[in-house]
């Protein structure tokens, strides 16, 4: 492709001796071109667009386009050239006076994720055009970028973001050395907005943070992480950055910017290396203030290598080794979202994983990436539920079934089938605890003699934030006695610690989390017979308590007397029983 030089050139509008001068003036070929009268606008625009055979752009109808505008602000212009027309579906759509320059073009297609469609303008029409879009004044001739230079938008933007992070500990210095090669693009050539929002996924990434929220309020954008279980305050940006950011992280997760009446889900993929990615699972919510998006970080938690470093131990240790040991029957995890169940989950995966077994996934999104199983994203939208997958899995020749979440009476049933025929089958249900997990499937329509044969394991589980132990200070055991905690529970608080707040935990006095866990068998013919004679949750409590099953609640109070965690973060597994 011809340079604009060369298409002039030959197209006989200006001499070889024009083309030297204007080279020697030092600024940008068009401009100089132009303002300099060696060639008449018009003609140049004409001849250029004739050369890279591209349209000339029209600005007599053209409306600014919030969404465009976004992807390409005031800043990008004046660096760049590049005027954002449209944003049409997939297209963005710019004016440019130099298509020749592929380098700006090609990094705007990398940053916004779309198709740029360039339409030729001149230069003096640009700038003229831009003062129209932008709604204010513009520079007379954009300005080469310079790579040192940061517009005081951005730099604001990102002086506030690394306060936020040292606010929490934390260092900015030395994102790439923690992450490795993250490709997220945040060079200067990008807009303010793209820089931002890379840099909010990356500090998420950073802090190990489970969740970001987006929220719009009256006044503000808010950016909060959930970390170990808790949302943190972490960034405020001005009232006037709301849409381009929230606009970025929709096209990022590729859902259409242009519906902002009903809600959406998306995802975003980023690279750690040629072959491992991070996903984020992205939805956004419509809010009288704007839309909500909340990214959920999918893949980062660290799987364990054994059961054992689960936290399992003792007499509950060996009943999951039983279980796993099983050729065929059912095991299910229960507890709300968040409290870890996927990583449980493919922990257990991982002790079965060899190469003698099959192991097939189905899960709505995959969260791990496990070697040597095969994984399956349920796409409901597209026909690919929990219950036809578990139907396809069938004729797949499988030894072990993980099913995300029985969430019906078809994939539950389809389940159960399946653990009756000779298939260890791994689930999740969202239950309180071990013993109404299995009154909950029989409330789901599967028969309650099914159930009691089926189903082999159910593990409750939980997670509680540990106390740092940077901090870590004791506490006199009168403090539980201002607890709202019953006598029974009372006696059996031995010994009471807590995190007084240090630079290592961001001053909250907890580092990390920990899981507790209530493990029931179901094994024993009472057990058994309960469940088939349609036994009350009470009832089944009671068998599996008389079999040694420790509930959630006295592994609790154990992490608190163990000075694990503390009994204000235990209230709230005791008080929910």
């Amino acid at each position: 492709m011809p340079d604009v030089g060369q298409a002039l050139l030959e197209a006989q509008v200006i001499s070889e001796e024009d083309l030297q001068k204007a080279a020697a003036d030092g600024g940008k070929l068009p401009e100089t071109l132009i303002n300099k009268r060696i060639v008449d606008e018009a003609d140049y625009v004409n001849v250029v667009a004739r050369a890279f055979g591209l349209e000339t752009a029209h600005f007599e109808n053209l409306t600014p386009d919030p969404d465009a505008i976004a992807l390409v602000p005031q800043s990008a212009f004046e660096s760049t050239g590049c005027l954002p027309l449209r944003k049409d579906g997939a297209v963005l759509e710019i004016a440019m006076a130099d298509p020749g320059d592929n380098r700006v073009i090609d990094r705007l297609a990398r940053t916004s994720g779309l198709t740029v469609k360039v339409f030729v303008a001149g230069p003096k029409t640009l700038v003229r055009e831009a003062g129209r879009i932008y709604g204010r004044q513009v520079k007379e001739t954009p300005k080469a970028a310079d790579p040192t230079e940061i517009g005081p938008p951005l730099k604001e933007l990102e002086q506030k973001l690394k306060n936020a992070v040292q606010e929490l500990g934390g260092d900015d210095e030395d994102t790439t050395d923690t992450l490795g090669a993250i490709k997220l693009e945040m060079n200067d050539l990008e807009p303010p907005v793209v820089r931002v929002v890379s840099g909010i996924l990356l500090k998420a990434l950073k802090m190990g943070a489970s969740d970001i929220h987006i929220e719009p309020l009256e006044d503000e954008l808010r950016v909060r992480y959930r970390i170990d279980g808790c949302l943190v305050d972490v960034l405020r940006l001005p009232n006037e950055m709301k849409s381009a950011i929230i606009s970025r992280t929709k096209i990022m997760a590729c859902m259409d910017i242009a519906e902002k009446r009903v809600p959406q889900d998306g995802g975003i993929k980023v690279g750690i290396d040629d072959i491992n990615t991070i996903d984020f699972r992205v939805s956004s919510l419509p809010s009288i203030y704007g839309e909500k998006i909340v990214a959920r970080v999918l893949g980062t938690s660290e799987l364990r290598p054994s059961v054992e470093a689960l936290g399992f131990e003792g007499r509950t240790l060996e009943i999951i080794r039983e279980s796993l040991a099983n050729p065929y029957g059912m095991v299910l995890v229960t507890g709300p979202t968040g409290s870890g169940k996927t990583t449980t989950l493919y922990t257990f995966l991982g002790v079965l994983n060899t190469d003698d077994v099959n192991i097939v996934t189905a899960e709505d999104p995959v969260e791990y990436r496990l070697k040597g199983i095969t994984q399956v994203n349920v796409r409901p939208t597209a026909g690919l539920t929990f219950d036809k997958a578990l139907k396809s899995f069938l004729r797949q020749d499988p030894d072990i079934i993980l099913v995300g979440e029985m969430r019906d009476y078809e994939t539950a049933a389809i389940a159960v089938k399946a653990a009756l025929t000779g298939h260890l089958v791994f689930s999740t249900l969202h239950t309180n605890d071990a013993p109404s997990t299995v009154v909950r499937m029989v409330d789901m329509g599967i028969e309650p003699y099914l159930v009691a044969s089926a189903v082999k394991l159910v593990v409750a589980q939980r997670l509680l934030r540990r106390i740092c132990t940077h901090c870590k200070e004791d506490v006199d055991i009168a403090e539980a006695e201002r607890s709202d905690l019953d006598q029974a529970t009372l006696a059996s608080v031995e010994y009471l610690s807590k995190g007084r707040g240090c630079d290592k935990c961001n001053g909250l006095g907890y580092k990390g989390r920990i899981p507790l866990f209530e493990v029931m068998p179901v094994k024993s013919k009472e057990m058994k017979r309960a469940i088939t004679e349609g036994g009350t949750e009470v009832q089944v409590a009671q068998i599996a308590k008389r079999e040694g099953m420790l509930t959630l609640a006295e592994v609790a109070i154990d992490y608190v007397n163990r000075g694990i965690t503390t009994l204000d973060e235990a209230m709230s597994i005791i008080m929910s029983e």
